[in-house]
């Protein structure tokens, strides 16, 4: 451990009109560490990492680096200082209709002093020596594709390579992992420990318990914008995780256990499904009572299937039945007629609308049963809204709020309870809990648990104890393939790791 304290918070406070946000905040990270930093659905991270990436100013308090107080007026200043921020939703830090390349390069084609101007062959050379920093080797036809192309998984790949080829001092990783694979994710934890070790300081926000495991010499936990408590890992022992879980809930961690739900009868049936040329076909039967995962790593085929049971893209081969009758929908919009709703892969893309309010967001699929001559009636879409809100948990200033102003866990239970004004008959949810802290992981599990009762519910993830959290039944798909289907009291982590693969993403199979 290092002994200069590099990155100082002295209580800091934020509040956003009456929401008080951040209490007096004050920790402070030594040179050379990684700090973990973690709290629940809710608690003041991102608020806190946009005051330290210069994207928010306190309300009070003060940031000090090397013990001398620094002001950052902008993001652009805090880079300049040397600090450089990794964000949640990767899309807040790509250029979607630019090229892999150009935005690999953007550093250098915003800086007016850059030789290199808009000429394509030196912006790829110079993208590909910022893909080299997280051992990226993108061929021509990827850098000259559009971002936009690109998965999830893929664009934060392109942020977190742009943000170490800065060299920063202070590296700030808000949730780096959410999207990546196993193997992306060991190699980013393979630099962040190289980065530590040559002096830089990171602060690092996750979720997972394992990774504060894994990379961390110190967590902190942040619950309702205060900083409560820290913690260091004993050694041979690790983290004290009863302490630190009781501290972040405010209750035991025996308090949150459960058991697995038997299934009743079969709701939606799927057999002979062939998802890919080189896969042989399988069968899946989702049953009411539980709530059935599909856990696989990227390239396995669960967005696929997912797809291809709400009706939005065709596969191979396959056939689906519906309560015992034949289910075959040419377009979502068929698939909704019957109750079968789907929570798509990226929230932020595929299910919220920028700017409109959660009632809006909540009311969007049946707008139509909140009309009348035309006109939406504004009263009894709040109404409706309200309920779901109270019922799943969401936390914001009331219905009108705009989605912008809620946490990442809370948009996500917006979007989730959006089909709870429907009749859901399936629900199908394709990584729900990506971005999502343990506590609203919870939440959200116990929602859908509740579906369950009277709904089929599929869950597909790529993070294993996700679906050891919320799963009742867990089938691994690996590339298109079933290689495990057990019940939760059946499944352990080794037996789930066994079934899968690692899968490099399309950016990382490229040769140089």
């Amino acid at each position: 451990m290092g002994e200069e304290t590099v990155l100082q918070v002295r209580d800091i406070s934020k509040s956003y009109g009456p929401n008080q946000v951040l209490r007096g905040v004050s920790f402070g990270v030594e040179k050379g560490t990684i700090y973990g930093l973690m709290g629940a659905n809710g608690a003041g991270k991102s608020t806190l990492i946009k005051v330290l990436s210069g994207a928010e100013a306190p309300d009070s308090g003060e940031i000090r680096r090397g013990g001398e107080v620094v002001v950052f007026p902008d993001p652009l200043a805090a880079q300049r200082m040397g600090v450089g921020t990794v964000h949640q939703n990767p899309n807040d830090g790509v250029i979607l209709d630019m090229t892999v390349a150009e935005n690999l390069a953007l550093d250098w084609l915003s800086d007016t002093h850059s030789p290199l101007g808009f000429n394509r062959k030196r912006v790829e050379a110079q993208a590909v020596k910022v893909a080299e920093t997280l051992g990226m080797r993108p061929d021509r036809r990827m850098l000259r594709s559009p971002v936009r192309e690109l998965g999830v998984s893929e664009r934060q790949l392109l942020v977190l390579a742009r943000a170490l080829s800065r060299k920063p001092d202070i590296l700030i990783l808000d949730e780096p992992t959410s999207a990546l694979s196993r193997e992306e994710a060991a190699r980013l934890f393979d630099m962040v420990r190289a980065l530590a070790a040559d002096g830089v300081t990171v602060l690092f926000v996750t979720h997972k318990l394992a990774e504060i495991d894994q990379l961390c010499d110190r967590v902190g936990v942040l619950r309702d914008g205060v900083m409560l408590d820290e913690f260091t890992p004993e050694p041979g022992k690790g983290f004290d995780w009863s302490a630190v879980l009781t501290v972040l809930f405010d209750r035991t961690p025996a308090e949150m256990q459960r058991e697995g739900l038997p299934g009743g009868n079969v709701v939606l049936s799927a057999d002979g499904v062939q998802l890919f040329d080189d896969t042989p076909p399988f069968g899946l039967d989702v049953r009411q009572g539980q709530v059935t995962v599909v856990l696989g790593l990227l390239g396995s085929g669960k967005t696929e299937l997912l797809e291809w049971l709400f009706g939005a893209e065709s596969v191979i081969a396959g056939n689906r039945t519906l309560d015992g009758r034949a289910f075959a929908p040419s377009h979502p919009a068929d698939a909704i007629k019957r109750g079968v709703y789907l929570l798509p892969e990226s929230r932020h893309e595929q299910a919220i609308i920028p700017g409109w309010s959660i009632s809006s967001q909540m009311t969007l699929p049946f707008a139509g049963a909140y009309t009348s001559g035309g006109l939406m009636q504004a009263g009894r879409e709040r109404r409706a809204a309200e309920a779901v809100m109270r019922d799943i948990g969401v936390v914001a200033s009331g219905p009108s709020a705009p989605i912008e102003t809620l946490s990442g866990g809370n948009q996500q239970k917006v979007v989730i309870g959006r089909w709870l004004l429907g009749d859901p008959r399936v629900l199908l949810l394709d990584e729900p809990f990506r971005g999502v802290d343990i506590n609203a992981r919870h939440d959200i599990g116990s929602t859908v648990r509740k579906l369950a009762s009277s709904a089929a519910v599929l869950v597909a993830t790529s993070d294993l104890d996700e679906a050891l959290e919320v799963g009742d039944r867990i089938v691994v798909l690996n590339r298109g393939r079933i290689t495990a289907d057990m019940s939760l009291g059946e499944a352990s982590r080794d037996r789930l790791i066994d079934a899968m693969s690692a899968r490099p993403s399309h950016l990382l199979d490229q040769a140089g």
